[in-house]
């Protein structure tokens, strides 16, 4: 049993190694300051409600949130969020909204000028 927990740690580690390094490729290349600042905000770990985040934004916003998005409070507008992570609350939240949820290397990848993205931290 903790020989499987190591082995999942050590999948999840190179998994993020390698999320992080193709954001920062698209970066460098696009000479983005909007995914350089994403990249330095990834260093922490960073949590945010789908409520909050509901409040601080409006109906077809781009959002990048650098941690977890999690499903507490209430959203009834669209969004489009790249993300870390999601909660299964959180995605069928945004999804019940009309919104759509990405992995963040995604949304750098779709977006790699960063245009009307905004970054969000709780």
């Amino acid at each position: 049993m903790k020989l499987l927990n190591l082995l999942r740690s050590l999948c999840e580690l190179v998994f993020n190694d390698y999320r992080i390094e193709s954001i920062k490729r698209v970066a460098r290349k696009n000479n983005s300051k909007l995914w350089n600042d994403l990249l330095k905000k990834l260093k922490h770990n960073h949590e945010i409600n789908i409520g909050k985040l509901s409040k601080l934004t409006k109906n077809g916003d781009v959002v990048a949130i650098p941690g977890k998005v999690l499903g507490g409070g209430i959203i009834e507008h669209s969004l489009t969020i790249g993300a870390v992570d999601f909660s299964q609350t959180a995605k069928e939240k945004i999804y019940n909204a009309g919104g759509k949820t990405l992995l963040i290397e995604k949304l750098v990848e779709i977006n790699p000028e960063g245009k009307g993205v905004k970054i969000f931290i709780a």
